[in-house]
């Protein structure tokens, strides 16, 4: 009879990983370890350069700041000031009061006794009849011309000029005398007024 051993060793399979594995691993840790090192270490030495160059701008601006405070000097007031700025208004107060003035004198040469006088000197002709009175009255308004005449022709041609001016322009006369007087020249008498007709006869 035959006897069959059933029993048999068998040997234990290890499970798990390996030595080797376990190396490469920790190699490729510590390789990464180390990139982060130097990667940290990079990133200190530019913050601290950055600081270094910050801290060189702060001290150059702290100097000039201080060499500003050395040189500024405070401003003084000038005890003059007030009496020129006093004068400067008067000046100024001077030359409105002359604008005015002016203004003024240019509205009378429209309305006043500039405009007509002026008038009367643009057209005179140059010779044969002369002007020996002139009166103006409210505020140029009123006029009385007399005068002499060489030439009976002279004294209308002479008012027709002063009848093309503006200033004259619907201006009428009340009065006009025309007598020729021991000298053969003729004597004339213009007014826009009645009454010195009347003054004029008393």
């Amino acid at each position: 009879m035959q006897n069959l051993n059933l029993y048999q060793l068998e040997r234990t399979r290890s499970s798990g990983p390996q030595r080797s594995h376990m190396l490469l691993g920790l190699v490729a840790l510590l390789l990464v370890c180390a990139l982060h090192a130097g990667w940290q270490a990079w990133q200190l030495r530019q913050g601290a350069a950055l600081l270094a160059q910050t801290e060189a701008n702060a001290q150059q601006q702290e100097a000039l700041l201080q060499a500003a405070k050395a040189s500024f000097v405070e401003p003084q007031l000038d005890t003059d000031l007030p009496a020129e700025l006093s004068a400067r208004e008067a000046e100024n107060q001077q030359l409105q009061r002359m604008m005015g003035y002016l203004q003024l004198l240019a509205s009378q040469r429209n309305v006043g006794f500039v405009a007509p006088l002026q008038a009367l000197a643009d057209h005179h002709p140059p010779s044969g009849l002369w002007l020996t009175a002139i009166t103006l009255g409210a505020g140029g308004t009123e006029m009385r011309l007399q005068g002499r005449s060489q030439n009976q022709e002279l004294l209308p041609q002479y008012l027709q000029l002063l009848s093309g001016s503006p200033v004259f322009q619907g201006r009428e006369f009340a009065r006009f005398d025309v007598e020729r007087g021991d000298d053969q020249l003729l004597r004339f008498d213009l007014s826009s007024r009645v009454k010195d007709e009347e003054s004029a006869d008393e």
